[in-house]
């Protein structure tokens, strides 16, 4: 059984400092419902309540950057700085999928609170309990992350013409999330259902927390903890934007010899448009 907690969000403020690691990191394309043949930006944003900045194409940091259409794989690519760091030709009527896989990347905490803020926020209490009495004083924690982001693009009207709409599929990232239902349908399906995979597996329990955009600065938030399949289950608005993001952090076996990182946590976001009715 999942558990969805709903918290209403208005978010009238300035975006909050990008300098705390527990925001999130997703793919924005300039259009959700492009026509074939139209040119569409694609924005990599770090930030937190479906708000952030863009982050420019620099090569040394990706791992996989590429577009999945009936006509298949194609990768996108850029040159170094280039913001936004991506753009494609919608060349195919029915769903693209676009993702995106990070390589490592580290972050230093001078302060066991910020990690333990972290830790609750993307539902690990038992990790941050173990932080609670620790000195302050030098304290020194390193983290590694890695970032799988996807993004559900429909080009061309295919209201009425479902069996041409096309289906997410499951890459193998080592942290994934999988639209079981295609959003795009006509008329909206009554149910949408997601999976949260870790290498291919079905994660049960797994935190999701769920950014609906009803405009520019209204922003709903979700949290919805995967059921025993790893699947979550939810209703979709029409005319609105959702961004769906999942964390995995665990105790690496050693530290790292290099970085001296003791953790790794694993990001999974999922973005995608709703039709107005």
């Amino acid at each position: 059984m999942q558990i969805i907690l709903y918290l209403a969000v208005s978010v009238l403020t300035g975006l909050v400092s990008l300098a705390s690691h527990a925001h999130e990191f997703w793919i924005e394309p300039s259009d959700f419902q492009p026509e074939p043949g139209d040119r569409v930006t694609v924005d990599l944003v770090i930030g937190t309540d479906f708000q952030g900045l863009s982050s420019p194409y620099t090569p040394d940091e990706i791992a996989a950057f590429a577009m999945i259409d009936a006509a298949g794989e194609r990768p996108i690519t850029g040159r170094f700085g280039d913001m936004p760091a991506g753009q494609i030709t919608a060349a195919q009527a029915g769903l693209t999928l676009l993702y995106h896989q990070t390589g490592p990347l580290f972050v230093n905490y001078r302060k066991p609170e910020k990690f333990i803020s972290f830790a609750m926020e993307k539902g690990f209490a038992e990790i941050a309990a173990l932080y609670h009495q620790v000195e302050v004083e030098n304290f020194r924690l390193v983290e590694q992350y890695r970032r799988f982001a996807k993004s559900l693009v429909m080009v061309g009207s295919t209201a009425g013409q479902n069996q041409l709409l096309g289906q997410d599929q499951l890459l193998g990232l080592e942290m994934e999330l999988v639209a079981l239902t295609n959003p795009y349908q006509h008329p909206a399906p009554e149910t949408f259902r997601m999976a949260v995979y870790e290498s291919g597996v079905p994660r049960p329990g797994a935190q999701v927390t769920v950014f609906i955009r009803h405009a520019p600065r209204d922003i709903e938030q979700r949290i919805i903890v995967a059921d025993e399949d790893g699947q979550i289950r939810m209703p979709l608005l029409p005319g609105r934007q959702y961004l769906f993001d999942s964390v995995k952090l665990y105790r690496l076996k050693k530290p790292d010899t290099e970085t001296g990182a003791e953790w790794e946590s694993l990001w999974a976001s999922l973005t995608f448009a709703v039709p107005a009715d």
